[in-house]
């Protein structure tokens, strides 16, 4: 009995997992090196326009959070297509479908991926939108971090050129996100490369991280271009605050940013090729989500 399964269409691709698909680098089995391969070839099949949606489902037996964009697209990277400039992600409600042949299960839970052409969430839809933003500039060029996008949204706050409710998450709540690139001609291109650290930037922004003389100095450094000032009025925008806990931590001068991207159900990542200036903008919401009409969520 094999630990996974793939099953393919024209325009979908669905994969049956016995342990979660890891990172690349960090797979604890080799045999999830074969299943990215097997998976790669089978997303090369599908044709993808540029304006059509790369869509994934993640659902799993597990009823533990998980982070539903790092575990379709960024711990499969090297099995995702490479010309995708809008995806959408969505997780279920930990009822995936059976496989179509037994699959080993490896850590007492079954891992399902679906990827397809189009479509829409179908589980969870938005209900209400807890914070909005339109065109704000990334001046920090992208790095592969999640730090640009914290900046971006965090100056807009301190602008106000974010628009709150001035309601917060609840510990638990989940939610959904929307975002948008508005790239120059330098790019960004792809979205999928892009994806982790723009959404994780953009949550980050709104957790409850307020000025202080270390984080500003373990920041400063990571930040160029960006004044010890205006990282101050950034770090001191508080209007923004969505999340009552940090999302930086700080340890010996290294920066991790960890925001609550495991509560994060639905989401997607849209780049047009329409900048208003030399900079990539960034425009986009949070919101919360409700159970789809007959979509079985729970």
């Amino acid at each position: 009995m094999k630990p996974f399964a793939i099953r393919s269409t024209e325009r979908l691709v669905e994969i049956w997992s016995g342990y979660r698909i890891q990172f690349g680098g960090m797979e604890r089995h080799p045999w999830q090196l074969a299943a990215k391969a097997e998976l790669k070839a089978a997303l090369a099949k599908l044709s993808i326009a540029p304006e059509s949606a790369f869509c994934g489902y993640y659902d799993s037996t597990d009823p533990k959070p998980s982070d539903t964009e790092n575990s379709l697209f960024t711990n499969l990277l090297e099995a995702m297509p490479g010309n995708v400039r809008f995806l959408r992600f969505e997780q279920g409600p930990s009822r995936p479908p059976a496989p179509p042949m037994p699959v080993e299960v490896v850590d007492g839970h079954l891992h399902y991926y679906r990827y397809q052409v189009g479509g829409h969430w179908t589980t969870w839809e938005a209900d209400r939108v807890l914070a909005r933003w339109s065109r704000l500039p990334r001046r920090v060029a992208g790095d592969g971090s999640a730090r640009p996008a914290w900046f971006a949204l965090r100056e807009g706050a301190a602008r106000d050129r974010v628009e709150v409710t001035g309601e917060r998450l609840d510990q638990n709540a989940t939610f959904g996100l929307s975002v948008t690139i508005h790239a120059t001609r330098n790019g960004p291109r792809n979205a999928i490369t892009n994806s982790e650290s723009t959404i994780d930037g953009a949550i980050a922004a709104f957790h409850n991280d307020s000025f202080s003389g270390e984080l500003v100095a373990a920041l400063a450094g990571k930040l160029p271009g960006i004044t010890a000032h205006e990282l101050r009025a950034a770090l001191n925008a508080s209007a923004g605050v969505l999340f009552n806990t940090p999302a930086i931590r700080v340890n010996r001068g290294f920066v991790q940013i960890s925001p609550a991207d495991e509560r994060c159900r639905v989401g997607e990542l849209r780049i047009l090729n329409d900048s208003n200036g030399r900079r990539p903008e960034l425009s986009g919401e949070i919101f919360t989500i409700r159970p789809v009409h007959g979509g079985g969520a729970r």
